[in-house]
């Protein structure tokens, strides 16, 4: 086994393992915060965490969902308040622990994982310039590496390439982005999402990705449904889920146990499938 794909399954033993994501409401600072309590934003993402918990799900990535509009790099109260749930998280579930911090605040994330433990980072913009609507996402990887190494830090670096609600400037083929992304960005894993927020992942792009760089994990980024589960899976080494997993399939809802089961459901299938072929 390669050494990238030997790194991360030092994280998730199991076969594709599906990440879900805590969406966290508005914190203090943001435009819609509502003036709620740390404590019970807390036990908020507590409760939705252990929803990923009880039906099986690989780990989960606690994320500033809510703080829309984004700054490029997140405040201090920011800062604060995620490493706040962030540590209430994982004191109360066992689940692998990944930290976002939006719009794209690589060093806000790993500072946040390693002072509570968790085990890896999610960066939108980690290579590469992207236009969004926040403005111009220059790449952070060269300070992000340089930052975990002078921690210590052992968190893994999971990168977006042609990321959701982004354009890079480069235009070029996605295949070639993910390369320079574990090549020069030294990045651990390499995530392809859709267009927007649980928008489908394209199933040539995680194809293109996954030909270019097959020693290393690649990741289907959104959308995964039960409907593309068996396609996106058949390629990639696992994904990331939250709208899906919603009520109603709305992102800012709290997560339904029926939606998470089902998708589950198939995913275990696909598991089970995956292991006899292998006999």
């Amino acid at each position: 086994m390669h050494e990238p794909m030997e790194r991360f399954r030092s994280v998730f033993s199991e076969p594709k393992p599906v990440i879900g994501m805590v969406h966290l409401p508005p914190l203090p600072g943001a435009p819609r915060y509502n003036g709620a309590q740390m404590a019970d934003i807390a036990e908020y993402a507590i409760s939705e965490a252990r929803k990923l918990e009880e039906t099986g799900y690989s780990g989960l990535i606690v994320e500033n969902f809510g703080d829309a509009m984004f700054y490029k790099r997140a405040r201090p109260e920011t800062i604060a308040a995620m490493t706040y749930v962030a540590k209430a998280l994982a004191d109360a579930v066992s689940l692998p622990m990944g930290i976002c911090v939006l719009q794209s605040d690589a060093i806000a994330a790993i500072s946040i994982a390693h002072v509570v433990g968790a085990r890896f980072v999610r960066v939108p913009y980690y290579t590469e310039t992207y236009v969004v609507d926040a403005g111009l996402m220059e790449s952070c990887a060269a300070d992000e590496l340089r930052f975990r190494k002078l921690l210590g830090s052992d968190a893994l670096i999971f990168a977006d390439v042609h990321i959701k609600h982004g354009y890079p400037l480069s235009q070029r083929p996605i295949q070639e982005s993910a390369e320079d992304a574990v090549h020069r960005g030294l990045a651990d894993v390499v995530i392809v999402t859709g267009k927007k927020t649980g928008g489908p992942t394209n199933v040539e792009d995680v194809q293109k990705v996954k030909t270019q760089i097959p020693q290393y994990p690649v990741l289907a980024g959104s959308g995964i449904s039960t409907a593309d589960a068996h396609i996106l899976l058949g390629i990639a080494d696992g994904a990331i889920v939250g709208t899906n997993l919603k009520i109603n399939g709305d992102t800012e809802s709290p997560i339904d146990l029926c939606r998470a089961k089902e998708l589950m459901t198939v995913i275990q299938g696909i598991r089970q499938q995956e292991g006899d072929d292998q006999r």
